[in-house]
């Protein structure tokens, strides 16, 4: 595949349709850089642009006629070899010069001929310049692509710490943790400060649910390095113990 001869198809404008084009194109996709050896059969072309066989011949007689290709016929069973025409003539040198000799010199217009040059110029060929296609990545897409790796890291981290299986949730279930793994991800929780807080939650209220919501709601009060390990509550009873169970569940106060 020649990327220049893909560009200098894309760029074609003129006596050329939208089926030569893509025909042309399918065939630029097979061709070394400077337009030669391409050799894609009828059926591949017809593969490419979705067109009959008989359209696609069409095509092609029309892209030689008009100067863009040029086929030499293969033998028995080989696909014809083709070469894309991007030769562009260059005109005719003609220098301007002054009259000189015996004829008086004026600074008038009349005094200024055109004269072709004393050596022959002969008009030269070639290569059809074309842009360097940019292979530069979007950055939106590689910054949505990183946090999508963030937000699977935090996903399963919460998971594991938690030990919850993701395999067996359902819709509901799914949901919850999800809003959890949001939570998380607005405080920055890295796998590693997550393994560490869930341990700090299991001391702090031992005996309780630790679920990923659970941990999310109280976050802040999870720091190792504010709550001493040692430092145990006991289970919330009466309108705690509602409290901290509509925490879990993601349901807000009433």
């Amino acid at each position: 595949m020649a990327i220049e001869c893909m560009v200098w198809v894309l760029d074609l404008t003129g006596d050329i349709n939208t089926n030569e084009k893509f025909v042309l194109l399918g065939i630029a996709n097979h061709s070394s850089p400077d337009g030669t050896g391409s050799w894609p059969s009828v059926d591949t072309l017809c593969r490419y642009t979705r067109l009959s066989r008989s359209t696609v011949q069409r095509c092609i007689k029309s892209l030689v006629e008009k100067g863009y290709l040029s086929k030499e016929e293969g033998g028995g069973r080989r696909s014809n070899r083709y070469t894309l025409l991007m030769e562009k003539e260059l005109a005719e040198v003609v220098e301007l010069s002054l009259v000189t000799g015996d004829q008086p010199q004026s600074d008038t217009p009349d005094a200024l001929e055109l004269h072709p040059s004393s050596s022959v110029v002969e008009p030269q060929q070639s290569q059809a310049l074309t842009q360097e296609p940019s292979y530069n990545r979007n950055r939106n897409e590689i910054e949505t692509r990183d946090k999508k790796r963030k937000q699977d890291l935090v996903w399963d981290s919460i998971m594991e710490a938690c030990g919850v299986n993701s395999k067996t949730l359902n819709s509901n279930e799914r949901g919850r943790y999800n809003k959890a793994v949001k939570l998380l991800k607005e405080s920055g929780a890295t796998p590693d400060e997550i393994h560490a807080r869930v341990q700090v939650y299991r001391r702090k209220f031992k005996g309780a649910a630790c679920t990923p919501i659970a941990v999310a709601n109280h976050w802040s009060e999870l720091d190792p390095n504010t709550v001493p390990l040692e430092e145990v509550h006991s289970v919330p009873k009466g309108f705690d113990a509602i409290k901290q169970a509509r925490e879990q569940r993601g349901d807000g106060p009433n």
